[in-house]
């Protein structure tokens, strides 16, 4: 390679020079030029020394003038010194003490007696009193090897950084795998000081500490919040080998953490830095902020935890005085989370975290007279409004974790009247809800973001994974299927038109396929596999096709949950390994305990139904009526671990510690989003999870975008039935007489029906039912006019209904719940349980027996799947294509009847099944879907963000403007109304947040009229006119009442 190109030239010298140049730091190339000896090119006697004592010395005398000689040469030896039985790590850990507080050193006092002082080792206040010097091509020898650094970064002597450089054709991990994992073996003694390990090729850098993990090694990518990021190392030296960041971070942005017996060295990454330095400068500036320090949200999986430590370490460390930090949270289990860490990370000192903890609202307000350096309490502890304020001689810090749960209701009111001088910052994973005006009053704005994209961008959580681990079905090789199926019809005898009705929907699904016992168990048996491999991540849910389905897949994920707990036991008993076996002790032991429910609404007739596919539901029954299954599978200890579920629990049901979510359930994309959403939405106080698809979500995902990009405005080749109302009243109209027609044809009027009063109405009404239901072929002709006609009734307005029509509407919807309830209640049990068999035995898989090798899995964090279904939502409504109705009619009667089971031919039928559910497992299919689905995502964000655009600060205020707005407006009416929009809001909520109920009282809702009626004759532009205000001040209501009506 040309020498312009080379490693050395290209990325070592560079940085060198912007470590000089630009930095200020010395630099020396010391390759093959270095001199040895006290006077030589760095001081050292030999190659074997890392801390260059000379300089070290000179420092320790410039900053601390009263050493002696003997006092030195004590430093010297402390610094360089340690114990052979120590570990690099617990060396390490007792060097940076030294760094950070001083080397302790013996002092005679006047009397005789020694005591023991620090001397200080850097100047932190101070930076240019520091000597800083980079040394390039640095010779080390160990006790067997010798190896040459590529840089080492010295402050006052210490060897503080070290730099491996790689060309910049070569991957940054080498450096990691290839160089510095030997070093650590063959010259620990260049690490004993060690504070910042970097790697990087120019293009890519990382950053970490001593025993991080290759994947903690982390990007250093923004000098300031708002910049893009940029990972390339110019980045990463400006941020971190400036003077005033290196030493900030030295001191500040460390932390051992010896949790679980085990100790970690945890060094800030960058948002978490830039993060707290803010909400530093806010306390900085804390007498101009009437104790609103900010609002911290940094989003779930980023460190918030430890940034509380750093901000709180920081502050105790920078400023004068003993503030007490007081850290608030809402659930027990978080309380002694938080403490324990902070224990376990030093900043307690060597005393216990539980003094630290309030026991009782009493022993709360009894430590906040003191002045301890901190108190863990729930905010639950401020329980008495009445409370006496306290008003301290020193500054309390009020850090409230998940703000946005915390400051709800009345304790937040309660802690506000006991500490009305308290400073007060908020952290959160969440960002807060626009209408979230509380925890805005409490902390203010956002002192610092850190958001869901922008952490998965810089790899700081995973939030979310897709993971497709459904296996191909094989081809039906035998279509005898038809003539085995056919007689199992002919075996269940005569079906009546509600019988059919429900057969003929099993038949066009995949569901006798989908159900196979082949399938079930084989999908049991990977879930087993899968979960047990995930033991401390969670719980699980897993959606079943349907309620006998729930009981069946717990009955197989039973039998082999205890055919792998089989398999442990002989697995440990075999273990020559005691650190494995303790660890497969503890897996077991934990499956051992796990207990797993089946969550199914009730319905008639439920144990005669299981009990013919050979189920027993009562037990189960038993469970979800005594026990509170909801609130066991809430408790994050709760040995409640696993659920099979449906429908229930799908949406409105939130689980912090769920996971994994197995779906092997077609669902429509609706419910598809909202479920991958709540799984997905940070707003929700999510962690990171894992949608496991066995069945091929993707589809429904796929077909919702090609209705949505096909078709955003309105159906192609057709009106937008919300716009062109007269002939959208004439479809419904002749939909009516069409029914009411084809009931006379079959000896019922419509009209008898809806004069009848009281029993008359139901018996008519089962007449009507049973006339409909002679054969299939007049069932199907009956529900489409009515499904027609119920799609068509909802895009009337109100005034566009007659009281006659909506009679005539009422009295057809009426007979088809009836046939829709007829059908439900139809018995097919004993059919469907021989057609099931049937397909079982014809169906195989592919992989003979075993899941994929390599599941199909995607990162699909970008996707914003909450907002793609609230913009799918919008525009199925708009999908109404209003073709001639007596054409559409035809059209959908020759569907209906082209399905009766005895015209099915079900070779190809379950072969076209097998083909669609086999092309939801490919790689290619699944990756295009979210692709788009993510562009989707981004376009419909920027959208979002045009109230950013318009000048405002939220959505909420461009709403109001939109409201307001008018065609032909100038600009400076314009400017105006955006002025009177933002009041106008503004105003509204003020006097909604005083009262109770609003909008379902007369008076206050006449008061919120009032309201913004003064304000629009007063501020709106003289371009409305007097007759208009009456039609906005409507509309703005209407909004606000629709908008804030359920948060009021």
């Amino acid at each position: 390679m040309a020498k312009d190109y080379s490693e050395d030239q290209l990325i070592q010298r560079s940085a060198a020079e912007l470590m000089e140049k630009e930095l200020g730091w010395t630099s020396v190339y010391a390759f093959d030029k270095e001199v040895l000896g006290t006077n030589g090119t760095l001081g050292r006697t030999s190659y074997h020394e890392v801390l260059l004592a000379g300089r070290f010395r000179k420092a320790l005398k410039t900053l601390n003038p009263w050493l002696t000689d003997k006092q030195l040469k004590e430093c010297v030896e402390r610094m360089t010194e340690h114990m052979s039985s120590q570990t690099l790590m617990q060396i390490n850990e007792q060097k940076y003490q030294y760094i950070k507080d001083g080397v302790p050193v013996t002092r005679v006092k006047p009397n005789g007696e020694t005591e023991e002082v620090r001397a200080k080792v850097i100047d932190f206040a101070s930076p240019e009193k520091n000597d800083f010097l980079c040394v390039r091509e640095m010779w080390v020898y160990g006790a067997l090897y010798h190896r040459r650094a590529d840089i080492v970064g010295f402050v006052n002597g210490l060897p503080l950084l070290f730099m491996e450089l790689k060309n910049h054709d070569v991957e940054v991990v080498d450096a990691f795998n290839k160089n510095y994992r030997d070093y650590l073996d063959t010259i620990p003694q260049l690490f004993y000081h060690n504070a910042f390990i970097m790697f990087s090729n120019g293009l890519e850098a990382r950053v970490g500490t001593i025993d991080s993990k290759w994947e903690f090694f982390h990007e250093w990518k923004r000098l300031t919040e708002q910049e893009a990021g940029n990972i390339e190392l110019p980045t990463m030296l400006r941020g971190i080998c400036k003077k005033e960041n290196f030493l900030d971070l030295l001191e500040n942005f460390i932390l051992y953490d010896h949790s679980g017996g085990h100790t970690t060295k945890i060094l800030a990454r960058n948002h978490q830095y830039l993060g707290v330095n803010q909400a530093v400068e806010m306390y900085r500036n804390r007498q101009y902020l009437n104790g609103k320090l900010g609002v911290f949200w940094h989003t779930q999986g980023s460190g918030k935890s430890y940034s509380m430590l750093f901000l709180s370490q920081k502050i105790r460390r920078k400023f004068e005085g003993s503030p007490t930090f007081l850290v608030l949270t809402d659930r027990d289990e978080l309380n002694k989370q938080i403490s324990d860490t902070f224990e376990n990370c030093g900043l307690l000192g060597n005393v216990k975290a539980k003094k630290f903890i309030a026991s009782s609202g009493e022993d709360l307000k009894s430590k906040l007279k003191g002045n301890p350096s901190f108190i863990f309490s729930l905010i639950q502890k401020f329980n008495d409004p009445k409370a006496e304020p306290i008003y301290p001689d020193h500054d309390i810090i009020v850090m409230s974790d998940e703000a946005h749960r915390t400051q709800n209701g009345i304790f937040a009111d309660n802690l506000m009247h006991l500490l009305p001088t308290a400073h007060r910052i908020g952290f959160t994973g969440t960002p807060l809800l626009s209408n979230d005006n509380i925890t805005a009053r409490t902390f203010g704005g956002y002192v610092s973001i850190y958001d869901f994209k922008r952490a998965v961008e810089d790899k700081a959580t995973v939030p979310l994974y897709y993971e497709n681990r459904g296996e191909k079905l094989q081809d039906l090789k035998n279509p005898e299927i038809n003539d085995e199926i056919a007689a199992a019809l002919e075996q269940a005898g005569e079906l009546d038109a509600s019988q059919l009705a429900k057969l003929e929907r099993e038949f066009a699904k995949e569901v006798h396929l989908l159900t196979a016992a082949k399938r079930l168990r084989l999908i049991a048996k990977d879930f087993v596999h899968h979960y047990s491999d995930l033991w401390t991540s969670g719980k699980a849910m897993f959606v079943c096709y349907n309620k006998v389905t729930c009981v069946r897949m717990f009955n197989y994920v039973q039998e082999y949950w205890q055919r792998e707990i089989k398999a442990l036991e002989e697995a440990i008993a075999k273990t020559t390994s005691q650190q494995e076996a303790q660890e497969m002790q503890r897996k077991l032991e934990w499956m051992r305990e796990t207990d797993m429910a089946v969550v199914v609404s009730q319905e008639q007739n439920e144990i005669q139904t299981f009990q013919k596919w050979g189920l027993d539901i009562k037990p189960h029954r038993e469970r979800m009526e005594k026990e509170e299954l909801d609130k066991a599978f809430k408790v994050d200890d709760s040995r409640l671990r696993v659920v099979f579920v449906c429908a229930m629990w799908l949406t409105g049901f939130d689980v912090k510690t769920l996971s994994c979510l197995y779906i092997d359930k077609p669902m429509k994309a609706h419910t598809l989003m909202q479920t991958i959403a709540r799984a997905n939405r940070v707003a929700e106080g999510k962690t990171n999870g894992l949608i496991i698809d066995y069945i091929g979500i993707v589809k429904a995902l796929r077909q919702a975008l090609a209705d949505y990009t096909a078709n955003p405005e309105g159906g192609a080749g057709g009106s937008d039935p919300t716009i062109d109302k007269k002939e959208l009243i004439k479809h419904v109209m002749e939909t009516i007489a069409a029914a009411t027609a084809f009931l006379k044809e079959h000896d019922f009027e419509l009209d008898d029906l809806i004069k009848a009063e009281n029993f008359e109405k139901l018996s008519l009404l089962k007449k009507a039912a049973n006339a409909m239901c002679e054969t299939a072929e007049i069932r199907k002709s009956y529900c489409t006019f009515a499904s027609t006609l119920l799609k068509l009734w909802k895009y009337l307005d109100r005034e566009d209904i007659t009281s006659e029509m909506k009679q005539q509407k009422d009295a057809i919807e009426a007979i088809y719940k009836e046939l829709q309830q007829k059908r439900k209640h139809a018995d097919i049990t004993d059919l469907s349980v021989a057609i099931n068999e049937i397909v079982n035995e014809h169906l195989e898989l592919d992989g003979e027996g075993t899941m994929a090798a390599e599941p199909r899995r995607f990162d699909i964090s970008g996707i914003d799947f909450d907002l793609l279904r609230r913009e799918f939502a919008k525009s199925k409504e708009k999908n109404l294509v209003l073709k001639d109705i007596q054409e559409l009619l035809q059209e959908r009667i020759a569907q209906m009847l082209a399905q009766n089971p005895s015209r099915i031919n079900f070779y190809e039928k379950y072969q076209e099944i097998i083909h669609d559910y086999n092309q939801e497992q490919n790689r290619a299919t699944i990756e295009k879907t979210f692709e788009e689905l993510m562009n989707l995502s981004h376009d419909l964000t920027e959208e979002e963000k045009r109230y950013i655009r318009e000048g405002f600060e939220n959505d909420e205020q461009l709403s109001m403007y939109d409201v307001l707005m008018k065609d032909d407006l100038s600009k400076e009416d314009i400017k105006k109304l955006k002025t009177v929009a933002k009041d106008l809001l503004e105003t509204i909520k003020a006097q909604l947040s005083t009262m109770d109920h609003p909008f379902d009282k007369q008076e206050t809702k006449a008061s919120i009229i009032i309201t913004i009626r003064d304000i629009l004759w007063k501020e709106l532009p003289e371009s409305y006119s007097d007759e208009s205000i009456n039609y906005y001040r409507d509309a703005v209501y209407n909004y606000v009442s629709q908008h804030y009506g359920s948060v009021a």
